[in-house]
């Protein structure tokens, strides 16, 4: 066997991982298709000897990092996310591929890439099942399937056929064996301290920070963030403005789209007043809501590399202006749209588009917790009580730390009479809660505050 260390040269072109409801079927074609190409290729069987049957989810010894090939191609399917060697396998080929030793290309073959992402859907029951078995390593395929559902390359989702998909996936391998750094494999970005620690929205940043592409500078971007009331789109697109507006010559944050409108003839505004504005914004002042002209936008951003948000987007007559604006700016501009409406975005031609979907399971757990305990995961007494409250929250984050900061210091029997209250009529008793918690203060301002607290 080859060396594993970061000179050697593998020994195959490809490594092949699946699951067993794979293997002779598209795993089979795929094996073959590579090999007429020239592709060295094998598979777990072409290297161990003898097989554990068993669902003991430790590797043998020397399976442990050899994985002796230039690029690994993952075969997600329901199979592989019941499987704990599987699952294991997947977590050795994340490693490799973040110290460089390995290229990885994943196939989602019969289940939906954002439902292995999640942990939903179809893939929901089997998976469940098995963490339930190994609790102990729950946690971490969760984090490996996330970060692989993140380098799924989205021309690869829609076609249709088998025949079809083997002969794109032998063509993407060929491009990936001649490639020292294939587009869609991870890259990292450094989050500022202040932002790396809140819950999820690490995870977060890392797949717009993706979809912004931050290293071309050869065209005006535009991004789309999407999903419903709650789920964290402004903060998440304010928490990305604060760490990259360094990177922009220029940079404009409108709070919401409404407060745009058209500039009179012979109007003008100070450029530099209205970037103290945007600036003023992002640290909570009495500027929110004033209206700002198209032209002071194309005078900010204007043939230069900007960073445009613009939040609370409704309506295509929003959009005519905002491509106006997009008109003007230079090369390497970014300019994300905030909106509760995807359709907006595909009208407007937005090809890249992240939607924000509520928080995972156990980051609603945890963000719970720190607002109801200070703490990472609740007491054991109050277990039950917390898987109660965060689905009564929606698993959103604006809610959860609401119901968690009214629980807080309440014992057993004052959780369960606050929770009946919740569960018999959710949406009257939040309303209450956010009057009484942002009473005498700007709300908007104090819900970014009370979320980044």
């Amino acid at each position: 066997m080859a060396s594993s260390s970061s000179s050697a040269t593998p020994e195959f072109d490809v490594y092949l991982s699946c699951a067993e409801d794979t293997r002779k079927g598209l795993v089979s074609h795929l094996y073959s298709s590579l090999s007429q190409r020239g592709i060295t290729t094998y598979t777990r069987d072409d290297k161990l000897e003898k097989r554990d049957s068993s669902p003991d989810y430790e590797f043998p010894d020397q399976w442990k990092y050899t994985i002796d090939a230039k690029v690994a191609v993952v075969v997600v399917s329901r199979s592989y996310l019941a499987s704990a060697w599987c699952l294991n396998e997947l977590q050795t080929i994340l490693n490799l591929l973040d110290i460089g030793r390995l290229l990885v290309l994943p196939i989602f073959y019969e289940v939906d890439p954002s439902n292995v992402k999640n942990q939903t859907g179809e893939v929901e029951e089997p998976f469940r099942k098995l963490g339930e078995k190994y609790p102990e390593k729950d946690h971490a395929w969760r984090m490996a399937l996330i970060d692989v559902s993140n380098l799924f390359p989205q021309d690869l989702h829609n076609l249709s056929g088998e025949a079809e998909l083997v002969e794109a996936i032998t063509k993407r391998v060929e491009v990936f064996r001649y490639s020292d750094k294939p587009s869609n494999q991870r890259e990292t970005y450094p989050l500022t301290t202040k932002f790396s620690g809140l819950v999820g929205l690490d995870r977060q940043m890392l797949a717009l920070y993706k979809l912004l592409d931050l290293n071309s500078n050869e065209e005006v971007r535009l991004i789309g963030i999407c999903g419903p009331g709650g789920v964290g789109k402004t903060t998440l697109a304010r928490l990305a403005y604060e760490d990259l507006s360094k990177n922009f010559h220029a940079h404009v944050f409108v709070d919401n789209a409404k407060n745009i409108y058209q500039q009179d003839p012979g109007e003008s505004y100070s450029q530099e007043t209205f970037t103290s504005g945007m600036i003023q914004r992002w640290s909570h002042k009495k500027t929110r809501g004033q209206s700002v002209s198209t032209g002071v936008i194309k005078s900010t951003v204007g043939h230069r590399k900007g960073l445009l948000v613009i939040d609370c987007v409704d309506s295509m007559e929003q959009l005519k202006d905002i491509a106006d604006i997009v008109g003007w700016c230079g090369s390497g501009s970014r300019v994300i749209l905030i909106t509760q409406d995807k359709n907006l975005l595909d009208k407007f031609g937005v090809k890249h588009v992240y939607e924000v979907s509520s928080l995972r399971y156990d980051e609603a757990l945890q963000l719970f917790s720190q607002s109801a305990f200070e703490e990472k995961n609740p007491p054991t007494s109050f277990e039950s009580l917390s898987l109660r409250a965060i689905q009564v929250a929606s698993f959103l984050p604006l809610t959860l730390k609401i119901i968690g900061s009214t629980l807080q210091g309440k014992d057993e029997e004052g959780w369960e009479k606050e929770l009946q209250k919740l569960e018999g009529d959710q949406e009257k008793t939040i309303t209450e809660i956010m009057k009484k918690c942002y009473a005498g203060g700007n709300e908007e301002d104090q819900i970014l505050s009370y979320i980044l607290s």
